[in-house]
């Protein structure tokens, strides 16, 4: 638990990084943010914070600058809200008003205008999961693995592969396709994703292979989500006006990962969010690219179709602004899209 004390200057020290890009001494602390308190009282709680894991001091003669961790608590407890300045809510309203036209009009504007705003890398997925599912398919390639294949009314969906059981013949192959059709011939691909494995719909026969249809099940829907994704990104080669990617390697490092959109969807897809809820990844352990802070809103675009939105950043970015550049652009598309435009 940390004290008010603590969290003032820990904030402060997030905040100077996030402008600065720089180490942040006690001097500065007190100068820019804290001058009623000593600077000697200042070093001290700079130096527990260390301790404690909020800090990283890259060098001895050095200030401090945050760690991964400081920053996850900077953003679940210390950040205020940051309301955009007239003049940028003006500037995306008029951007989206003059660009609607369709759903990739939508996409491809919404990730210019972030972009350009925050100066960062901007992603717009849209899931598109209206298809109805027309067959279920099994295929025994004949060397331990199955391929499994959704057809819908629009699309061929197989990438999916399952290891099989020594024991799994042709004839259970056939019965478990059928039974896999009976369940979702005619649904939506929506209802699909969103469906529980039910064990106790499968009949004596297949008890014991509960885990094997349960992951047929699981790599269908993978399948299905990945399949159903289309992906605009704008603004790669904005993270390079950033210190992080100052270094050749680094900002190559970072464009390769920038080149696999179907990891780019899977980060910003995967989080469990409902629609109009915001999400914050920090760091390669929170699922992030490595060295990035990722920021997504999730919006219902339609029927059976929702996307969404993200930005993509160093660690140190300025998350505030971030949150209500996004914030502003959910309450656009939740318009637009109530009014069937």
């Amino acid at each position: 638990m940390l004290s008010d004390r603590k969290k003032k200057i820990l904030c402060a020290v997030v905040d100077s990084y996030i402008d600065k890009a720089t180490p942040v001494a006690s001097k500065d602390i007190q100068e820019e943010y804290l001058p009623d308190c000593s600077s000697a009282t200042i070093r001290n709680e700079l130096s527990t914070l260390e301790s404690m894991g909020y800090l990283i001091q890259p060098h001895v003669s050095a200030g401090r600058i945050p760690s991964e961790k400081a920053f996850r608590f900077y953003v679940n407890e210390l950040m205020y809200e940051n309301d955009l300045t007239s003049t940028e809510a003006e500037m995306i309203e008029q951007y989206l008003s003059r660009k609607v036209g369709s759903l990739e009009d939508v996409m491809k504007a919404v990730t210019h205008i972030i972009a350009e705003i925050t100066n960062y890398t901007s992603v717009v997925v849209k899931e598109d999961m209206s298809d109805t599912i027309t067959a279920i398919k099994l295929l025994d390639l004949s060397n331990g693995k199955m391929l499994v294949v959704i057809v819908t009314d629009s699309r061929v969906l197989k990438d999916g592969m399952v290891d099989l059981p020594d024991d799994f013949d042709d004839q259970m192959i056939a019965r478990a396709q059928h039974w896999l059709n009976k369940i979702f011939l005619g649904k939506h691909v929506s209802e699909f994703i969103n469906f529980d494995y039910p064990f106790a719909l499968v009949n004596d026969e297949f008890a014991q292979y509960n885990a094997l249809f349960k992951k047929i099940i699981d790599v269908l829907k993978k399948v299905s989500l990945m399949n159903g994704m289309d992906v605009e990104m704008y603004g790669e080669n904005k993270m390079l006006a950033h210190s992080e990617y100052a270094n050749v390697e680094d900002a190559r490092r970072f464009l390769a990962q920038m080149e696999n959109k179907e990891r780019i969807a899977e980060i910003l897809t995967n989080d469990g969010g409902a629609d109009g809820s915001m999400t914050v990844k920090i760091g390669s352990q929170e699922n992030a690219p490595e060295g990035c802070a990722v920021v997504t809103t999730r919006v219902s675009l339609g029927d059976n179709v929702s996307g969404s939105i993200g930005v993509i950043g160093p660690v140190r970015m300025n998350y505030r602004k971030v949150l209500s550049v996004l914030d502003k652009i959910s309450e656009i598309i939740i318009d637009l899209v109530g009014k069937g435009e």
